[in-house]
């Protein structure tokens, strides 16, 4: 009987310690009662002032950035996300816990997850950004994601579907345009970060903006050296083997090494 008790408080402390830690997954959990937003579609949520145009737009920049998602992933889309859209930053604000940059994504160990974009941040590239983590997370789960993933991946795998700062989606050339970006966020190497200190949310986002921006090259121009050896297969193949329990550098090393053996 003690094991039912605990399992009972573990499933009601969780989430009501999630809840008080973050009281925008309860904004976002409790969306459909806001007074100023309306459904738009399927899990699609707007503010109700939202002109009839952008609703339009909005649609069609979630239908283009799942087929990014898609065509990264060589599969269907796996993420459920709801999309919340918001017309002012101080609205953006009450569902990101920062309140800042083009949009977020939240998730909850319970498997409900939602990308919020801020007024600014309605097109296909932030959309797919924010789109790719919850699809990581998604196919992990909320605990392996969270204990096993560092952030350089994650942000690095999501900037392979965002444009701002490539122009292609072959994973090969994206490297040698991140190579670029990175030589030059760098100051030509003077100010290197190295992929130790990229692997928490924290780490990730501490500095500068400039800092954080060198964060942001370092890991797309690292992933995309990872994606050009392994191939998209890969990507499917890490979270297959992270899933069954290898731990997420030994697959990630691993994959590299039996792909360039087949050299």
């Amino acid at each position: 009987m003690r094991w039912f008790v605990r399992i009972l408080v573990f499933l009601l402390v969780v989430p009501l310690a999630l809840v008080a830690a973050f009281p925008q997954i309860l904004r976002c959990q409790l969306i459909d009662h806001a007074a100023d937003f309306q459904r738009l579609a399927p899990g699609v949520w707007v503010d109700k002032q939202t002109p009839e145009r952008q609703r339009v737009y909005l649609l069609f920049e979630i239908h283009e950035a799942r087929k990014r998602l898609e065509a990264l992933w060589n599969s269907p889309a796996q993420s459920r996300a709801e999309v919340i859209y918001c017309q002012t930053p101080e609205q953006y604000g009450r569902y990101c816990q920062d309140g800042e940059g083009a949009g977020c994504s939240l998730g909850t160990p319970w498997g409900d997850s939602w990308v919020i974009i801020n007024p600014y941040g309605r097109n296909p590239d932030v959309l797919a950004h924010e789109l790719c983590h919850d699809e990581l997370f998604t196919r992990l789960g909320w605990l392996k994601t969270q204990r096993q993933i560092p952030q350089w991946f994650n942000e690095g795998l999501a900037l392979m579907i965002d444009q701002r700062f490539t122009t292609t989606t072959d994973s090969l050339h994206r490297f040698e345009e991140f190579t670029d970006h990175w030589q030059r966020q760098s100051k030509g190497q003077q100010i290197v970060l190295d992929l130790t200190e990229l692997e928490s949310l924290r780490d990730f986002f501490s500095g500068s903006s400039e800092r954080v921006m060198l964060a942001y090259m370092t890991s797309g121009r690292e992933v995309a050296r990872w994606l050009s050896v392994v191939g998209r297969q890969g990507l499917g193949k890490l979270v297959d083997a992270i899933w069954k329990g290898e731990e997420f550098g030994d697959a990630y090393r691993r994959l590299e090494q039996e792909a360039q053996g087949k050299r």
